[in-house]
């Protein structure tokens, strides 16, 4: 599997509901509710009807439990529960695999258009994927305006664009600046490093901090990484030994962080994911 080497925008998740690449159609965590997503699908349909293909409009169902819920808008009780288990997510997987399939928000196979298009020859599945992207395509522009050449453009378009509000809203929010400030003394106090203060990236430390350490291992392994476009890799292959002695620092590192950022984030989380919510309304994305 290849892995995303920046942790993406909580929140965002890609290729099915899993951070893989490169992505099948777009997905988010939300709960923002929005006609666009089926209205884009009924474009898609009409547009490969056109062209020949069977196509079935279709917007996942994405769910997700209350506790994750909670978890992504702060809840003190959802976050501590989650970071025992899990820390900030990086080498959980690797010593409970099984996990992994409960945090997998939809599949491709779940899609109807799954088995349309495996029963389709090899060439005629190129020539499906090839007119699923023009048509996807059409109907973003169609229905919100914006111009997409691919998913992975739709979706990089979409992070730059929650990347920049983010920056623009939070990182100037005068009561987030100083939550943000007090959760970084607090964290040096307990012996952790802190770039930066700015509170779009204390939100992010923890994670990328071992996501950087999971890295470094997978760019050392006997897997060559060449050929893949620039920040991706393939997962490494890591010992459950190993991988547990990686898992009990994270999982510290990641409550050191919930206890000194308790306020930061019962603050930040709604705000951030009001603008996620913002921005994939304007992509035309969100549950239907």
């Amino acid at each position: 599997m290849i892995k995303q080497s920046t942790l993406a925008v909580v929140g965002l998740c890609l290729a099915a509901g899993c951070a893989t690449s490169p992505p099948a159609a777009p997905a988010v965590v939300s709960s923002g509710k929005t006609d666009k997503p089926r209205q884009i699908q009924t474009v898609v349909a009409d547009c490969m009807k056109q062209r020949g293909f069977k196509y079935v409009a279709w917007v996942p169902e994405v769910k997700i439990s209350d506790d994750a819920g909670k978890a992504y808008l702060g809840d003190y009780e959802a976050m501590k529960k989650e970071r025992t288990e899990q820390g900030f997510g990086i080498f959980a997987d690797f010593v409970h695999p099984e996990q992994r399939e409960k945090r997998v928000l939809w599949r491709e196979s779940d899609s109807p258009n799954f088995t349309i298009k495996n029963q389709l020859s090899p060439a005629q599945r190129v020539a499906y994927g090839k007119a699923l992207t023009a048509c996807r395509s059409q109907g973003l522009k169609q229905v919100t305006g914006k111009v997409a050449t691919s998913d992975e453009d739709w979706a990089k378009q979409e992070n730059e664009l929650i990347a920049q509000r983010l920056d623009r809203e939070l990182n100037a929010d005068p009561k987030l600046v100083g939550l943000a400030s007090a959760m970084g003394d607090c964290l040096k106090g307990k012996g952790h490093q802190v770039a930066s203060l700015r509170p779009v990236d204390m939100s992010r430390r923890g994670g990328q901090e071992f996501e950087a350490q999971k890295k470094q291992i997978a760019l050392n392994d006997d897997i060559p990484d060449k050929g893949l476009p620039g920040g991706q890799y393939y997962e490494p292959r890591i010992p459950v030994n190993t991988a547990r002695q990686y898992l009990n620092r994270e999982i510290k590192a990641a409550l050191d962080d919930l206890e000194c950022g308790k306020d930061f984030y019962a603050a930040y989380l709604p705000k951030e994911q009001e603008i996620v919510r913002r921005v994939e309304g304007e992509f035309g994305r969100g549950s239907g």
